[in-house]
């Protein structure tokens, strides 16, 4: 049992922090898509494989702390540093295989909301990135060392080499680049979902804001970034390597709650934040927005039927169902009448238009009523 001070209670706190959130968004998130929308994709499964892969690596963190991490070299027994050193060996590949899962996850996901063929091949090329380095890197950590258990058997006597730590921390540098890249590159794209849609700006911008929440476990990569130097510079690693430990807990579980978060809008979009006005103020006696013209045009029309999916509309809680009829005679479709422009001259009521009618005997057997249930985006 290692003596002296210690540092293990800061991993505790992390770890701790880091399981209620994830699961706090998990579980919501469970409940939006089996309880709401009666769906669960493919991006769901990558998620409980993130969950159990992040609910692992804490708890062998939470466990290395009873081995000396957290404590200094020289105040831990050879044996327990042989058994620590085992548990970071499979954090580290935790780590790897988590913070790919869960880009992958989000990956899956914002395929179902893209609608152009560039969003596609940029959610493509970015996933392609992040499995090649996270391969190429979890092989490196692999054999660091030769023979592999070289990395916690050295502390007994055992023989073999390790890689130059500088090595170790250039590969690192560069995966956590990567990482920080990707994070990026899924926070801009949902910019370019919604930016020419016709929709409330105050939705459009809650769509935005929740689906570009990835932007913070960049934060945390970058953070994780400046820990990794500090390793070269010490052969004190179980006491300076506890910020790296920890950091390397936050950066995938903001990126799991982050990607939790943006699959909840259907159960928040009537929330004070994300509160909108009812879809009906914004439309007009004739079912138009208030902000358009009397006709739309070609292009605009281009825009509503292009720029969004239903289920892009369905997955992010958009959608109204509502119920049509069409009443028609002779099989033909009743126009609506033309929107007149502003008048202050007092229209007649259908009442008065009555009263100056002739009555007229009318043949209604070749009236039909047809009923479409249709859905409108908010």
């Amino acid at each position: 049992m290692y003596t002296g001070v210690t540092r293990g209670a800061q991993v505790t706190g992390i770890a701790v922090m880091a399981l209620f959130l994830t699961w706090l968004s998990f579980s919501l998130r469970l409940y939006v898509r089996t309880r709401l929308l009666k769906f669960f994709g493919r991006e769901d499964w990558l998620m409980v494989a993130s969950m159990i892969l992040l609910s692992t690596l804490c708890a062998l963190c939470l466990r290395s702390i009873d081995y000396g991490l957290g404590a200094h070299m020289y105040n831990i027994p050879p044996t327990d540093k042989e058994i620590g050193f085992k548990y970071i060996f499979i954090c580290e590949f935790l780590y790897v295989s988590c913070t790919a899962v869960t880009k992958l996850s989000i990956g899956v996901y914002f395929l179902r909301l893209s609608s152009k063929r560039y969003q596609i091949w940029t959610i493509y090329s970015t996933l392609v990135v992040v499995m090649m380095i996270s391969t190429m890197y979890f092989f490196f950590l692999l054999f660091q060392c030769m023979p592999i258990n070289y990395l916690w058997s050295q502390w007994e006597g055992g023989h073999g080499k390790c890689l130059h730590g500088s090595i170790l921390a250039n590969v690192t540098y560069a995966h956590a680049t990567m990482s920080a890249l990707t994070d990026w590159a899924f926070g801009i794209l949902p910019i370019f979902f919604v930016y020419r849609m016709m929709m409330n700006p105050r939705t459009k911008f809650s769509i935005i804001l929740i689906l570009s929440l990835g932007f913070f476990a960049s934060s945390a990569t970058i953070v994780r970034i400046i820990y990794i130097r500090s390793l070269t510079l010490t052969d004190d690693w179980s006491w300076e390597g506890i910020n790296l430990v920890k950091w390397s807990m936050v950066e995938p579980a903001i990126a799991i709650t982050a990607s939790n978060i943006a699959t909840l809008r259907p159960l928040v979009k009537d929330s004070f934040f994300f509160a909108r006005r009812r879809f009906d103020s914004d439309l007009d006696s004739d079912g138009r927005h208030s902000y358009d013209s009397t006709y739309t045009s070609k292009s605009e029309k281009r825009v509503r039927t292009q720029e969004y999916s239903a289920e892009f509309a369905e997955m992010l809680g958009l959608t109204k169902v509502g119920v049509t009829t069409e009443i028609s005679a002779n099989n033909q479709p009743e126009k609506s009448r033309p929107r007149r422009p502003f008048s202050m001259a007092r229209e007649k009521s259908d009442s008065e238009l009555q009263l100056n009618e002739k009555t007229e005997e009318m043949d209604w057997s070749f009236i039909t009523a047809t009923t479409v249930v249709t859905r409108e985006v908010r």
